[in-house]
C-alpha cells in the first residue's frame, strides 16, 4: 500500500447469525500530526452486545468447554478501551446502525430509520421492487409520499450473488435497478439512489475531501448508502464489493470456508433459500468478504487488482 493513499475499506459479513464489520483506513505519515496514525481497523459486529463480547472473550460454561470463542477480539480487547456508556441508533437496526456508526448522525438527522420506511415527499418507483414495494406516478415539483426501500429489493435480480449483472462480474452499485429506487420530484423524479438518501455526509466522504482512497464491502448493494451524498454514482467509495447476501445459494468454486469446509459443493443442500439460513452456507459467504477486506488492506481492491 502505498503512504500516498488512504484506504478506508469495510467488509460486512454474516458469522454466528451477526453481521462482522471490519474497517481499514490508511493516511500519510504526516495527516495525524505527530500521531504516526496509518492505519485504522474498524470491527463492527451487527447485534453483538457488550455481554456478548465479555461472554466470547472471557469463556462460558457450555460453550466450547468454557473456552473463549472469540480469540482474536479477545486479543483487541487487551490493549483497547471498554467503553461502557455506548448507545446504540434508535431504532437500532443494519441500516441505521451502519449510517450512525460512518456519520456520527441520529436516524432523524441522517433520515435512516429502517431498511423500509416511509418517506412523505418522494414518489414511488417505477417498477415494484422485488420485495413488493408498489410502482407508481410522480409528477416533478409535486409531493407524492412513498414507501422507501434500500436492501436487496432494488438489486436487478436478488436472487442472484451478484445481484442481476452478467455472470463473472461482481456485485456492487451497477447492481442496483434504477427503476426500483423512489423519486424526488423536486428534482424532475429523478431515482434516489442510496448515497443520496442519507442526508449528512459520512467519513467516507471526509477522507475523500483529504485526497484519500477509499473501499468498503457490505451485504447488499444499497448499503453503498455510506459513501454520502455527492456527485457521480457513490463517488465516496473507490472500490465498493457487495455480494448480495439474500440470494439463493450457490457453490462456490475454488473457495474453503475459514473453518476448513469447502464450498463447493454448497454444504447445506437442504438450505438453498438465502445465504442467512444455514449456518454452515453462511460461513461460505462470509468467506468471500474476507478474502475481500484482506485485499483492500494490502491496499488492492477486493478482486485483487491494484488500486
Amino acid at each position: 500500500m502505498t503512504s500516498r493513499k488512504a484506504v478506508l475499506a469495510l467488509a460486512g459479513a454474516l458469522f454466528l447469525a451477526t453481521a462482522f464489520v471490519p474497517a481499514v483506513f490508511a493516511q500519510q505519515p504526516d495527516a495525524f500530526g505527530d500521531r504516526g496514525i496509518r492505519h485504522v481497523l474498524l470491527i463492527s459486529i451487527d447485534g453483538m452486545h457488550a455481554l456478548d463480547y465479555i461472554n466470547c472473550s472471557k469463556g462460558i460454561s457450555g460453550v466450547n468447554e468454557g473456552q473463549p470463542y472469540c480469540p482474536h477480539l479477545a486479543e483487541l480487547g487487551e490493549t483497547g478501551v471498554n467503553y461502557l456508556d455506548a448507545s446504540a441508533s434508535k431504532p437500532s437496526d443494519s441500516f441505521p446502525g451502519l449510517t450512525a456508526i460512518v456519520s456520527g448522525s441520529s436516524p432523524r438527522t441522517a433520515g435512516a430509520f429502517y431498511d423500509v420506511a416511509y418517506d412523505r415527499f418522494l414518489a414511488p418507483p417505477m417498477i415494484t421492487t422485488g420485495n413488493g414495494v408498489a410502482g407508481g406516478s410522480c409528477t416533478p415539483g409535486v409531493a407524492n409520499g412513498t414507501t422507501t426501500e434500500y436492501e436487496e429489493g432494488i438489486d436487478l435480480d436478488q436472487s442472484q450473488l451478484n445481484g442481476g449483472l452478467p455472470p463473472g462480474v461482481d456485485g456492487g452499485i451497477a447492481s442496483i435497478d434504477p427503476r426500483r429506487l423512489p423519486r424526488d420530484p423536486s428534482k424532475n423524479c429523478a431515482p434516489v439512489y442510496p448515497w443520496d438518501f442519507v442526508r449528512t455526509n459520512t467519513i467516507f466522504g471526509v477522507v475523500h475531501a483529504a485526497g484519500g482512497y477509499t473501499a468498503w464491502s457490505d451485504k447488499h448493494p444499497s448499503y453503498s448508502s455510506v459513501s454520502g451524498p455527492g456527485p457521480g454514482m457513490a463517488a465516496n467509495l473507490d472500490d465498493y464489493y457487495s455480494p448480495e447476501i439474500n440470494s439463493k445459494v450457490v457453490a462456490l468454486p475454488g473457495v474453503t470456508s475459514i473453518l476448513g469446509t469447502p464450498c463447493d459443493p454448497v454444504p447445506d443442500p437442504t438450505q438453498l433459500g438465502s445465504w442467512t439460513d444455514s449456518f454452515d452456507n453462511i460461513q461460505c459467504y462470509d468467506t468471500l468478504k474476507v478474502h475481500a477486506i484482506l485485499k483492500e488492506i494490502d491496499g488492492k481492491t477486493h478482486n485483487g487488482a491494484h488500486s
